[in-house]
């Protein structure tokens, strides 16, 4: 999925779209339309067409197009129910969750729209977080935007877009930590454990509420949390409640605090946003109605965080508009890779060609040289050849290490002897425990073909270890060395 994500929000009264694309952490607002739905008071044929007509006007405006579509839903309708499944697994859990919701749900199961997070899991059971919405609600919402190519993705429910903005705003923490999350319409009570949310409640409570009667907002918040933490099985309690999208002096905030019983701080929810220049002179109050939306697009972005009312409703046939932008955008790619790889390629050939002609006409002169060389003097006659008819060294130590393996003799020292040493070649030294099996060690190597071994070992015994030393010369100056021997004798 790209980083750039429309979330549509529709009102009674108004249509909105936010295009929202991630850098890092931060979420930008591109683009926010907002288009009224306006409602003559004369009765109007087609109930339908006030929204139409707004999501016309919103959709010629929009000037991006967008990796998908995420529909904000109202958490007005939204059922939230904390329970516990008998079962372990997330595909049994998964296949038992309906039948498990449906004595809590007031209309049949087949109708509700769900997703779920994973609160704990023990040994016999899983206990989870399920949130979900019936079909009628939503139903009509997609049913506009496929008129303009814009069949939504995912489905969020907005109290969730203020709860992503306050985890990624709060300060991350392996404890339970609370938040009151007040928006204009309604208010959001969520508890988060290590980073996982744990417990949700939707307050019908405003901004405006909450500054008329703080009370009811206190008494709200002290019911939702002696329910959960009497539900919570961990030992850790709730020591501080964070609050967003409220401006509070610290007078306000430490009347607040008595009321709850609970140590109170505010927290801001547009710490990692950003807005179009046109947006950033407008306050915080009237910039708030676009913090749901853009946290529905985190969510929707967010592979940590996901949340899906659609996931399970989805067939092949919804996927199809969004695959194939997948797929056109994948072999696009691809395709760019093979051009790629081919002149690269073409190139690397290229290249390889002209070393090739330069080797050959360097080739060509040297032997050209040689030939002259030859025509012209010739090799001298005093030129030594030996050593081209030396053995390989790598043959000679494969030979010492079979006729002196390690399990038998500690050899010491291998050393090759300097060109004006005359009396041998290589230098074997070691010890052995065992002086029989290096006299018949000795008798095999002189059996070698590609060295020889004129001198006699040396020999010396020291308790159970004897030390001894053996001296291979060429077989070219063995050989040189019997014919001068033999043309002394003669003489």
């Amino acid at each position: 999925m790209g980083n750039l994500v429309t979330t549509i929000e529709i009102r009674e009264d108004v249509v909105r779209l936010a295009t929202v694309r991630k850098k890092g952490k931060y979420l930008e607002l591109l683009q926010g339309i907002e288009t009224p739905v306006i409602t003559e008071e004369a009765e109007i044929p087609n109930k339908d067409e006030p929204v139409l007509n707004a999501l016309e006007e919103a959709f010629k405006q929009l000037k991006y197009k967008p990796t998908c579509f995420a529909l904000s839903v109202p958490c007005s309708v939204s059922i939230v129910r904390s329970l516990t499944v008998p079962f372990r697994g997330i595909k049994k859990v998964v296949s038992a969750l309906r039948f498990e919701l449906e004595p809590h749900i007031p209309f049949p199961i087949e109708e509700l729209m769900l997703d779920f997070a994973v609160v704990n899991e023990t040994k016999k059971d899983t206990e989870v977080l399920a949130m979900g919405v019936r079909k009628q609600h939503i139903q009509n919402y997609i049913q506009y935007l496929r008129e303009f190519s814009a069949e939504p993705e995912t489905a969020v429910i907005n109290s969730l877009g203020l709860v992503y903005l306050w985890k990624q705003a709060s300060k991350e923490t392996k404890k339970l930590k609370s938040a009151l999350l007040v928006h204009k319409d309604f208010s959001t009570l969520a508890v988060l454990y290590e980073g996982k949310l744990v417990f949700i409640r939707h307050l019908v409570l405003g901004v405006q509420n909450y500054y008329e009667n703080p009370e009811i907002f206190a008494r709200e918040v002290q019911n939702s949390l002696r329910a959960f933490l009497a539900r919570w099985k961990g030992k850790e309690g709730i020591e501080k409640l964070e609050i967003g999208g409220l401006t509070l002096s610290d007078e306000e905030l430490g009347m607040f605090s008595r009321l709850v019983r609970i140590e109170a701080e505010t927290v801001s929810l547009s710490q990692f946003l950003q807005f179009p220049n046109a947006m950033k002179t407008e306050p915080d109050e009237t910039l708030s109605r676009w913090y749901p939306l853009l946290g529905i697009a985190g969510i929707t972005l967010d592979p940590y965080f996901s949340f899906n009312l659609l996931k399970e409703n989805q067939t092949l046939s919804s996927y199809l508009s969004s695959l194939s932008r997948h797929l056109i955008f994948t072999n696009c790619l691809i395709l760019t890779g093979l051009v790629c790889g081919a002149f690269f390629l073409q190139q690397l050939t290229l290249n390889n060609l002209v070393y090739s002609n330069l080797y050959k006409a360097k080739a060509n002169e040297l032997t050209q040289e040689i030939e002259r060389v030859n025509q012209e003097k010739g090799l001298d006659e005093n030129i030594d050849l030996s050593p081209f008819f030396d053995p390989p060294l790598l043959d000679i130590l494969n030979t010492i290490a079979e006729k002196l393996p390690s399990d038998k003799v500690n050899i010491t020292e291998i050393k090759l002897s300097s060109p004006d040493v005359q009396s041998w070649w290589i230098r074997i030294q070691g010890t052995t425990s065992d002086s029989a099996f290096i006299t018949q060690a000795i008798s095999e190597l002189k059996k070698v073909s590609y060295f020889n071994i004129v001198d006699e070992p040396e020999l010396s015994a020291q308790g159970n270890q004897t030390s001894f030393a053996i001296r291979i010369q060429k077989p070219q100056k063995i050989s040189l060395q019997k014919e001068n021997n033999t043309e002394k004798s003669n003489s």
